[in-house]
């Protein structure tokens, strides 16, 4: 991890996220790029180019507002972090789309974004942009909520056991080499993916010794649950976890609609961050 991207809309979540941000880029000596996306302005140039009543100032307004808040952000940063590695960029689109652009010219690895969640109507057929970046960024993706440290010492992982997790457990291994912490890999049976004890502990036990993770303890459900969510919810609180990791199948389009997506929605109503691993 060298380069960490933090989208702020300058709320307090999102200098909550900026504030584990600096945490981790110390530890690790990594660059911050701190992004904020202005998505009015997409809509906002064409309609001044055709109708003379339309305000500029406005948006200049605007845009010195966006300017004056990242000046004041960078220097309350500078005290905690060497000033070579933060910058800023302001860039004018969708927001998701952007972000995803930026993680690839700039060679991302790791974004870490506030968010307070969605619910509702709301998280049905929009979805907050945490999700859409989620659902759509190359790296991983770190959601914080009211935390201020990222001094995660027990992390709880739900896990399949199945082929693609490969992926999953890797990026456990190189997050545990750098940061440390005890891993508590849950297995959550289902009527629809049974399997048993025998087959459960050889999956785990050839994840693990082909990526290296090391601390580490296997936990499985006794019954069959349709409610993961809150099984995952249930086991963190009795391991007192400050961190939850799983990994992502980023489905888009009719097949989020029509089978949704058990790490966003955990993201949207976890107490706790939540770091989402693409397995793509």
């Amino acid at each position: 991890m060298k380069k960490i991207l933090v989208p702020t809309d300058f709320s307090e979540n999102a200098q909550q996220a900026l504030d584990v941000a600096v945490q981790i880029a110390k530890k690790i000596d990594a660059e911050i790029v701190l992004l904020h996306v202005n998505e009015q302005i997409g809509a906002a140039l064409p309609v001044s180019e055709y109708y003379y009543t339309y305000d500029r100032s406005i948006e200049e307004k605007y845009l010195n507002m966006v300017h004056e808040n990242l000046e004041k952000m960078l220097g309350d940063v500078a005290a905690r972090l060497n000033a070579r590695n933060i910058r800023t960029a302001v860039i004018g689109g969708p927001f998701s789309t952007i972000v995803e652009d930026v993680v690839q010219t700039e060679g991302v690895d790791l974004i870490i974004m506030g968010t307070k969640g969605a619910s509702g109507l709301k998280e049905f057929f929009v979805g907050s942009n945490t999700e859409k970046v989620v659902r759509t960024a190359k790296c991983p993706v770190l959601t914080v909520h009211d935390n201020k440290t990222f001094e995660f010492k027990n992390i709880v992982v739900p896990t399949t056991l199945e082929a693609d997790q490969k992926k999953l457990f890797e990026s456990l291994r190189e997050w545990e080499a750098i940061f440390g912490g005890k891993y508590h890999l849950l297995y959550i049976n289902n009527p629809g993916a049974y399997r048993g004890d025998k087959d459960i502990e050889a999956r785990e036990k050839e994840l693990v010794e082909s990526t290296g993770l090391k601390n580490v303890e296997i936990y499985k459900t006794e019954t069959f649950t349709l409610n993961e969510e809150q099984v995952i919810f249930d086991f963190a609180k009795e391991q007192h976890a400050d961190l939850i990791v799983m990994g992502t199948h980023q489905r888009r389009g009719l097949a989020h609609v029509l089978l949704g997506s058990l790490t966003e929605d955990t993201i949207n109503h976890a107490a706790i961050p939540v770091l989402a691993i693409p397995l793509k």
